[in-house]
């Protein structure tokens, strides 16, 4: 969910950028901030040590990040965030935030639906990793990025990750997602030109 930029400043927010790699909050922090992508890519994502990392959610310019966190009583980040490119961001204060949300009752409701939108993904997704089918678990991926463009036609959505961003997404092997993958071209179900998959 985006809030119009000019009623973020209008309630203090200001602009900070971030390069490739930067943090722009880390896991165990305390939530102090609403954060609004204006240009660039974040990845929530846990570090495992000797497995790597596991990526919660990408998100894109427009989107928040960690709003959810704001609003939990243990006030810490389960997660980090990465800026997987060059990113300019919208940073408001957790005061100014519920000012602005309090003014504005659309808003609310709006901000309240992105939330349970994403929470309803994370059980979904969650419920995927309990599947021992890994072609599930990579195709309720592929069915939420795919639903939040609001792409119904078949091959009408082009993944915007490369395969070892699925394997981190979904916790699977980078080996097995491209196997499965493979088998779901085989079977038509996506499409692979060039490299990209088409869903």
């Amino acid at each position: 969910m985006a809030i119009q930029e000019d009623l973020l400043i209008t309630y203090g927010a200001e602009i900070i950028h971030l390069q490739q790699s930067g943090l722009l909050f880390e896991e165990n922090a305390a939530p102090a901030y609403y954060f609004q992508i204006k240009k660039g890519k974040i990845k929530l994502t846990n570090f495992k040590p000797g497995d790597g990392e596991f990526i919660q959610s990408i998100h894109d310019h427009g989107e928040s990040v960690g709003e959810v966190f704001l609003f939990c009583k243990h006030h810490r980040y389960p997660v980090n965030a990465v800026a997987t490119e060059d990113c300019t961001i919208l940073r408001l204060e957790r005061p100014n935030l519920l000012k602005l949300l309090e003014s504005d009752f659309d808003l609310q409701l709006q901000f309240l639906r992105s939330c349970a939108e994403r929470t309803y993904y994370s059980y979904i997704f969650l419920n995927s990793l309990t599947s021992e089918d890994a072609t599930h678990q990579l195709l309720t991926v592929l069915n939420h990025l795919k639903e939040n463009q609001d792409q119904t036609e078949r091959f009408s959505f082009k993944v915007p990750y490369t395969r070892k961003e699925l394997s981190s997404l979904t916790g699977l092997r980078i080996e097995t997602v491209i196997r499965i993958l493979k088998k779901l071209q085989s079977e038509e179900i996506v499409k692979i030109v060039k490299g990209r998959v088409y869903y």
